[in-house]
């Protein structure tokens, strides 16, 4: 086999649908990042993995990284992203980071967005997801220029993308993310290990019963309430890294808000159309901040999922608790919408005080 070479710096170089195609059609490509160089091929195409292990000289059960082109291409491998990993994408993608984060199908995953123009031009005209380990047998080190990467491969791989050499030429730093905020390093790398701390971001967690009505409602009171205070716009709250979330002490996963809880919300301009029902959990209660429930019968339960270490976190988010509309009428909605408005009006400055970024401002 005779490994061609082509020289690409521009990702509009009308080489890369070429590129693409090989490693579509099951080829192994040489692709730069600005980390080192790495050995691209189709995760789905079992003979290009196949022959991908024995090119790395690795084992078959070993898992390869996916290198994705944008910000949302990760919502293709996950239903949900954990509140640390969203905030060190936003943070260090692109970039020389790789989450490991867990998947629906209780597997892990290995993501990775380069910050190399041409990858990721790649990346994406391929079509198919891209795993690319580094350009190296295993115990070899990694290849930072084409000349390395013939050194290892010519002859043995399809093609090289000459960009020139890596700009870092040090391998991204791979974080396991687990839960909503535990998290360590897997493997030491370009960005440093304080890149990854979870006290950067704070966690306000909302429980009722099914999450379906008052939770999604004080979530979205809290998070306008939050944004006005800092002077952000709701869509920056995450990237600021505060993370307001809900959940049901007795939910069923993946239901939306009620109709009636929706049409309040838009009536005080806040759409929650996208809200998805979630089944309290304990590492929720661990991995949050502070957390407000709306009655006694939810703190009860609450307790009895954590260990008491954590119940100082846990109080009630208006002293009057805050009663269940389900299976009510709209006016009894909206009754119920003013009162958490209220209650998350008087709540609002012990929130604050939590907050990192509000405590910047202050």
């Amino acid at each position: 086999m005779k490994t061609r070479i082509f020289k690409v710096t521009d990702p509009q170089d009308s080489h890369i649908e070429e590129v693409a195609e090989i490693i579509r059609g099951g080829g192994i490509v040489a692709i730069p990042t600005e980390t080192v160089y790495g050995l691209a091929a189709n995760r789905d195409d079992p003979s290009a993995v196949k022959r991908l292990d024995a090119l790395k000289q690795r084992p078959s059960d070993k898992r390869y990284t996916v290198h994705i082109a944008s910000r949302n291409a990760v919502w293709s491998y996950l239903t949900e992203i954990p509140p640390l990993a969203r905030f060190l994408s936003r943070k260090h993608w692109p970039g020389p980071m790789t989450l490991v984060l867990d998947t629906a199908s209780d597997t892990t995953i290995g993501l990775r967005l380069p910050d190399h123009d041409v990858a990721r031009r790649i990346i994406d005209a391929a079509c198919v997801p891209v795993i690319a380990p580094s350009a190296n047998p295993s115990g070899k080190k990694p290849a930072k220029n084409t000349k390395d990467v013939l050194a290892y491969f010519d002859g043995k791989i399809d093609a090289v993308v000459d960009s020139g050499p890596a700009k870092l030429g040090v391998a991204s730093t791979v974080v396991r993310i687990k839960d909503w905020r535990k998290w360590r390093v897997m493997r030491k790398g370009a960005l440093p290990q304080q890149a990854f701390d979870d006290e950067q971001i704070f966690i306000l967690l909302l429980v009722c019963t099914g999450n379906m009505c008052r939770s999604p409602m004080a979530e979205a009171f809290f998070k306008m309430a939050i944004a006005e205070s800092l002077s952000l716009q709701v869509r920056d709250l995450e990237e600021t890294g505060i993370f307001v979330l809900s959940a049901g002490t007795d939910a069923t996963a993946g239901s939306p808000a009620s109709t009636h809880a929706q049409s309040v919300l838009l009536e005080h301009g806040f759409d929650l159309s996208a809200h998805r029902s979630r089944h309290l959990q304990p590492f929720m209660l661990e991995d949050a901040d502070i957390i407000f429930a709306m009655t006694h019968y939810h703190i009860d339960a609450i307790k009895q999922r954590t260990t008491k270490k954590h119940h100082h976190k846990v109080k009630l988010l208006h002293p009057d608790t805050i009663e269940d509309p389900i299976g009510q009428p709209l006016e009894v909605y909206r009754r119920i919408a003013d009162k958490i408005k209220d209650a998350v009006k008087m709540r609002l400055e012990e929130v604050l005080s939590h907050i990192p970024a509000a405590k910047s401002k202050s």
